[in-house]
């Protein structure tokens, strides 16, 4: 796999809902779901169910990634309960 970096954003997200980066490069390295932007060729979202510890809940972790060619770049991190609305 490709070295993944965080954008400064993508940081601030995962801190706020108490998200370890070894959960986001996990979700990448096997995802249960990619869709590809249609606006941006490089750009795609990963989808990952997960069981929130802290909330003792089933969670869809959604990961907005940014391809280079060289690295993966994490833009911004979603997590939700809300798992039938978008996944």
């Amino acid at each position: 796999m490709k070295k993944i970096i965080f954008s400064s954003h993508a940081l601030l997200r995962m801190e706020e809902r108490g998200l370890d980066d070894s959960l986001i490069i996990e979700a990448i390295g096997s995802p249960d779901k990619i869709e590809k932007s249609e606006s941006s060729h490089s750009r795609f979202l990963v989808k990952k169910l997960y069981f929130n510890q802290q909330l003792q809940a089933e969670h869809l972790l959604m990961i907005i990634v940014e391809d280079n060619q060289v690295f993966l770049k994490v833009i911004t991190v979603i997590d939700t309960s809300k798992i039938s609305k978008y996944f």
